[in-house]
């Protein structure tokens, strides 16, 4: 069982975030399918709306690699274990007791307070990024603001001394994870040379805060940790979610929804009803495209498709987001359109602990763009700038966000505006 028609031309994100997608019909397609990986393995994608949904909640399918077998523990431990360990022991791949107890470490870092103060910061450091370029009249928005902007608010936000926060900035782009490339490859190779160099920047902040805590968030993971028994390969592994989790959606949203909205010239004169559709631009652009695998514990029937104990699913979230069964006019822009029930910060026991952070930084990001650089174009033909790879097609590199890995704009040049 392959994907339909439809569901593989929306699979390209240059496709979905235009208007092209609008004629695309995917009434009567397999929600649930095979997909081909670069190494000649398969695993299934849950696309339809009810059938990602069912895989985020029912316990059928857990998360820890351990249950799709050998060949799903050596696509995550492609480093010596120290590092493995130290990058792969999140919430994000465990269930159950285990989870609960690392969820509740990565929410110690997201009281009401620090999210209130982060948001009045975002703003400031959205306007300071923007100071840095409005004399230019030109800019890489990739470059020189959407992913300074993601780093910055995070690593500030979780407590990082400034030179921590410099290494943050220089570590390259996340989200295209070789993960499932042939053992070897070039791009298994530098990431897990970035693996690495992320691991040893986790365990020197770790250590550096023992070495003299304060009111920090990283302080205070560091005692909730010591106090629930957890070890420094769970607190260093939910370090790295909640840093990537954060930097890499929120980059990506900004320049999806660009891309989105130069389609839209009607909507982009307009920020105001952009920023009041906000949430219709999420579930549009749904920059948490698709999930780490999650796997089968018994046979079972997903709308069509017979797993076997120990079969992959991936749970396509951008494209639940687009299911005709569950939205009308899924492929429209609809700014107007009622809140429901997306995806977008996926669903169940796994739903981002971090989803209104995300977004609150999404809408200053957008807002500060819209409104301090007039006359934003793009400054080549939106159907020639590159898109992370995994966004553009098949999974190739399993990009859980999708976004352009760079995006050169022009707008009117003027001094700083001094507020």
């Amino acid at each position: 069982m392959t994907a339909g028609p439809g569901t593989a031309l929306l699979m390209d994100a240059r496709v979905r975030h235009s208007p092209e997608a609008e004629r695309i019909d995917t009434r009567g397609e397999p929600p649930v399918w095979r997909a081909e990986l670069p190494d000649g393995s398969t695993a299934w994608v849950a696309s339809g709306y009810d059938a990602a949904r069912q895989v985020l909640t029912d316990t059928g399918f857990a998360k820890p690699a351990v249950r799709g077998g050998e060949r799903w523990t050596d696509y995550l431990a492609f480093t010596d274990k120290e590092v493995t360990d130290s990058i792969v022991r999140s919430m994000l791949n465990n269930d159950g007791e285990l989870h609960r107890q690392l969820r509740e470490l990565g929410a110690s870092a997201f009281t009401p307070e620090r999210v209130r103060a982060t948001a009045d910061r975002a703003e400031a450091l959205a306007e300071s990024l923007l100071d840095e370029i409005a004399g230019r009249g030109r800019a890489d928005l990739v470059h020189d603001f959407a992913h300074p902007f993601a780093v910055r608010a995070i690593t500030e936000h979780l407590g990082y001394p400034p030179e921590f926060v410099r290494r943050a900035l220089e570590l390259r782009r996340w989200g295209p994870s070789p993960l499932f490339d042939p053992p070897g490859s070039p791009d298994r190779v530098r990431y897990a040379a970035d693996r690495t160099a992320m691991s040893e920047l986790l365990h020197d902040l770790v250590a550096h805060r023992r070495d003299g805590p304060g009111p920090d968030a990283v302080s205070g993971m560091i005692a909730h940790a010591d106090a629930t028994g957890l070890d420094e390969g769970q607190l260093t592994s939910t370090l790295f979610l909640l840093l990537v989790s954060a930097y890499e959606p929120v980059a990506d949203f900004l320049t999806s929804s660009l891309y989105a909205l130069w389609h839209r010239p009607d909507l982009l004169a307009d920020p105001a009803r952009v920023a009041d559709g906000l949430g219709e631009l999420l579930r549009y652009t749904s920059p948490l495209a698709a999930t780490m695998p999650r796997f089968a514990t018994r046979p079972m029937e997903l709308y069509g498709a017979e797993l076997a104990p120990g079969d992959a699913v991936i749970v396509h979230i951008a494209l639940a987001n687009r299911d005709p069964r569950r939205f009308t006019a899924p492929n429209h822009l609809d700014l107007d359109r009622a809140p429901g029930q997306d995806l977008v910060f996926a669903h169940g026991p796994h739903f981002c602990l971090g989803s209104q952070f995300a977004v609150g930084l999404c809408r200053t990001a957008l807002g500060a763009v819209l409104h301090r650089l007039p006359g934003l174009a793009a400054a080549r033909p939106l159907d020639t700038l590159p898109w992370q790879r995994g966004s553009t097609g098949g999974i190739t590199h399993l990009h859980v966000t999708a976004g352009l890995t760079e995006l050169p704009v022009t707008f009117q040049p003027r001094h700083a505006v001094v507020s």
